[in-house]
């Protein structure tokens, strides 16, 4: 009886993380243009860890921070930065690129998700920025939310997985 008990609490819970686990690799496949016309996708980045950085188009100012602080925190560490659209208004990709050309700084390419593929999967709230931190297996190993701080910051580097060093 206790191990039938046993294991409908285990099913209960690794039921979440296995659809978890397949809808984070449907969405890795998924490739999106940046406002530069280049494609990138979280599956291109495998065997590296990778910190998505998904907020609204509203809000882009605040990913270069971001970035410039954990790429001195983390060498080596890849980036996704992800431009939730909106879906209440018809979105032109060309025009958004155009803008985001303007907009965001040089070196910091922005990807653009006209179907909001991110936020819903991982159900943000892009009003601020959302860190999605993954490991190089392309495993979400830790999410964090918030306009940058040092303290903030600390924690998203501690949270990114380390490459193991050759033996």
């Amino acid at each position: 009886m206790r191990a039938r008990r046993a294991c409908l609490l285990l099913l209960a819970l690794l039921g979440p993380m296995a659809v978890m686990a397949r809808t984070t690799d449907r969405l890795a496949a998924l490739a999106f243009r940046d406002q530069h016309g280049n494609v990138d996708s979280l599956a291109r980045h495998a065997g590296a860890p990778v910190v998505a950085v998904v907020v609204g188009v509203r809000h882009l100012g605040m990913i270069e921070k971001w970035e410039r602080d954990l790429t001195a925190r983390v060498p080596g560490i890849r980036f996704l930065n992800v431009a939730d659209l909106p879906v209440d208004v018809p979105v032109d990709l060309d025009r958004t690129a155009l803008t985001l050309q303007k907009r965001v700084p040089p070196g910091v390419n922005v990807l653009m998700d006209p179907a909001r593929e991110w936020a819903t999967t991982f159900t943000l709230d892009t009003e601020l920025p959302n860190l999605l931190v993954f490991d190089a297996t392309g495993r979400l190993t830790a999410r964090f939310r918030g306009r940058w701080t040092a303290a903030l910051a600390a924690d998203v580097a501690a949270a990114v997985p380390r490459e193991e060093p050759a033996l």
